[in-house]
């Protein structure tokens, strides 16, 4: 059993590697999207531009040393020489709180970037709602990222990719047999995967750490964690209640 923090366990790129189940998405067609990169000049963890200078991120994405925010990727290859892309140095982190590493829960961070970003075509600012809903069981939400697709390679994808899963509602994601693990899916979490049986598993995973979960058009929470990859019945957990009154 592996529970995994959905970012990158191996650096590097790779053509074949995305969200697990997923689709390429149209150039610039979800331009708050933001790609962080380590220390190393490596693609780590994903996030949403929040504003002119603030990134929205998981928390646990801190262990890779985040240096570097491109905004406006279509495809990691091309982010150096992309003229959409505006590249930016993180100035400042602020980690929430009550951020617990031991149980997963509040795993949101902050980054301020090192300069204000422009809004343009491939760049666009999606701020918080004023009233974050709970996404009920059997909501349709969308997630993104560059995450892996192959557990077996273990590289993020080249291109952003995007996947439609279903809310799972907590009662059931606590059961032994979607969570045999010492993390409870609190109701600051949710879970979301492929319930339909006829349908192939749709899952984030490693790299997709700290992407959006997009419910009805609202950002209601950022990719957490899970227990492996692509398996039907161990689906993700993602963050919600994000409240930046508690930063």
């Amino acid at each position: 059993m592996t529970i995994v923090d959905r970012r990158n366990a191996v650096a590097g790129t790779c053509g074949e590697a995305e969200i697990i189940g997923g689709k390429k998405v149209k150039a610039h067609s979800l331009p708050h999207m933001a790609l962080l990169y380590n220390s190393k000049g490596d693609p780590v963890c994903g996030g949403t531009l929040l504003s002119p200078t603030w990134v929205l991120t998981a928390a646990h994405c801190i262990q890779s040393m985040i240096c570097t925010v491109r905004l406006g990727v279509d495809t990691v290859n091309n982010s150096k020489t992309d003229g959409f892309v505006q590249a930016r140095k993180v100035a400042r982190q602020y980690q929430h709180p009550c951020y617990n590493a031991d149980t997963k829960i509040h795993d949101l961070w902050l980054l301020k970037l090192s300069q204000a970003v422009e809004e343009t075509m491939a760049l666009k600012y999606l701020p918080l709602a004023n009233t974050i809903p709970d996404p009920k069981e059997g909501t349709i939400c969308m997630v993104a990222g560059w995450g892996v697709v192959n557990v077996h390679i273990k590289a993020m994808s080249d291109d952003l990719m995007s996947a439609d899963v279903t809310v799972i509602k907590r009662e059931t994601c606590n059961l032994t047999k979607y969570n045999n693990t010492k993390y409870t899916i609190t109701s600051d979490m949710v879970c979301a995967g492929t319930v339909d049986e006829n349908q192939d598993v749709r899952d984030t995973c490693q790299g997709d750490s700290g992407g959006p979960l997009m419910c009805n058009g609202v950002q209601v929470g950022i990719t957490s964690f899970g227990i492996g990859c692509a398996n039907r019945t161990k689906p993700g957990v993602f963050c919600i209640k994000m409240c930046l009154k508690h930063f």
